[in-house]
């Protein structure tokens, strides 16, 4: 007899995609994954409540699934949006029939009476190439900006040893070649269970392990930086020099009032040896967000000026939303009018577009190895991956060409070519296989 069928849409963060990954190892028990909704016995959406776009696209992911599900399927709505706002949404959004918080596992175990529940085992979302390790949950960080404190918790980071079983079967599974460490706060991993900074304790386990590339994500600006920038340099045999160390802002006035818990002159002083140390084989990606409160036309200009002296390799620019339940919400009104905000971000991606490509340049008429991710999706065609100085999802990506002796040219996902990069297009690249 054939399993009824699960569809699962994870929205958000990377940290949700392995929350969902759990969630969808947990029911293979008793279902069977399909990509139509409309088939489906159990649809799940993991929500994201970050800020408002995300919750506008979380209701409205919902209502679709609502529309296009089944009689008597079961509609199932968990993660951080509807962590925040539980009871309004069990008042007002009557599409769904069950809600759970964030990491649901124990929940769906019992709900669903499954025998295994097991949270080591995962369903890759991501391509076989790559996969997110998950190294904490939740953020001991006050930030003016953000509710993640309230909607995850203290920061709690996971042991080394259950991080390695977590990549020795991740490795074992599904042949992936680079993890890429995620969490809330990267920089504070271990100070609560081992009593001190323990990323490097980590890393050094990790290496053990058949990866090609480990990648760091979302380090916070913090003293401990210093120490991942020594390790890099002493013994990254596969950590990569790729450091993703969001900033937010560089006016003193504006990290204050964002309650950052640093100067301009910590970050400037940081952001220099970082590049100074690692050198122009290392890439330095950021995101700030415009618009705060406290962010007039001098400290945008003075936003912008850094940022076009600096030249990050990668920058991503947020707008500012008023979110309730935070810091910033209790103490300023949201002064700075919506179109000045948008102006704002346009203005800094336009620089960024710019300085991006020339940045990046270096990199072209060189060889290197590229890690397979799939085809891309218009013609299902031409392979597409990424080098070392492109991270999944947010960066971009290389192109590849058959060299002219490879007649059955179909790598696989997970395949590490050498490709030489003949063109480049804004952040991304063409390149020959060798």
């Amino acid at each position: 007899m054939a399993k009824p069928k699960v569809y699962l849409v994870s929205l958000g963060c990377s940290k949700n995609t392995v929350d969902s990954e759990r969630v969808l190892k947990l029911l293979e028990e008793k279902y069977e994954p399909t990509t139509d909704p409309s088939e489906a016995d159990l649809l799940l959406v993991n929500t994201c409540g970050f800020i408002t776009p995300a919750k506008e696209e979380s209701i409205e992911t919902i209502l679709q699934l609502a529309d296009v599900k089944k009689k008597d399927a079961k509609l199932v709505a968990f993660g951080c949006f509807v962590k925040r706002y539980m009871e309004e949404l069990k008042r007002e959004l009557h599409e769904v029939d069950i809600f759970l918080p964030t990491e649901p596992y124990r929940e769906i175990c019992n709900l669903f009476e499954l025998k295994v529940c097991d949270l080591k085992k995962r369903e890759l979302l991501t391509p076989r190439s790559y996969a997110y390790l998950k190294i904490s949950e939740g953020c001991n960080r006050t930030c003016a900006f953000c509710a993640i404190p309230k909607i995850r918790g203290k920061f709690r980071s996971k042991p080394i040893e259950e991080l390695v079983d977590e990549a020795k079967y991740l490795i074992d599974t599904y042949g992936i070649k680079e993890l890429v460490l995620v969490s809330q706060d990267t920089s504070y991993y271990g100070k609560d269970i081992y009593g001190k900074f323990a990323l490097p304790r980590l890393l050094d386990e990790l290496q053990k392990l058949p990866l090609k590339w480990i990648r760091l994500h979302y380090l916070y600006p913090a003293k401990e930086v210093y120490e991942i920038v020594d390790y890099l340099e002493r013994s990254s045999d596969k950590v990569l020099p790729y450091v993703d160390m969001p900033i937010q802002h560089i006016s003193d006035r504006v990290l204050k009032s964002m309650r950052r818990g640093h100067s301009a002159g910590f970050l400037r002083k940081l952001l220099s040896h970082i590049r100074e140390r690692l050198g122009e084989n290392s890439i330095l990606r950021t995101t700030v967000i415009v618009g705060f409160p406290t962010e007039g036309e001098e400290e945008f200009k003075e936003l912008l000026r850094f940022v076009e002296e600096f030249g990050f390799d990668y920058l991503g620019v947020f707008k500012y939303y008023h979110e309730e339940d935070t810091p910033a919400w209790e103490q300023f009104e949201d002064r700075v009018p919506e179109e000045v905000k948008e102006e704002r971000k346009q203005t800094l991606e336009a620089v960024q577009s710019y300085i991006s490509e020339e940045r990046l340049s270096r990199f072209l008429e060189t060889e290197q190895e590229v890690l397979v991710d799939g085809y891309e999706e218009e013609t299902g065609l031409v392979p597409v991956g990424r080098a070392w100085f492109q991270s999944p999802e947010v960066d971009g990506q290389v192109y590849i060409e058959p060299s002219l002796e490879e007649e059955n040219f179909k790598p696989r996902e997970g395949d590490i070519l050498k490709v030489f990069l003949t063109e480049q297009v804004g952040v991304d690249f063409k390149g020959k296989a060798l």
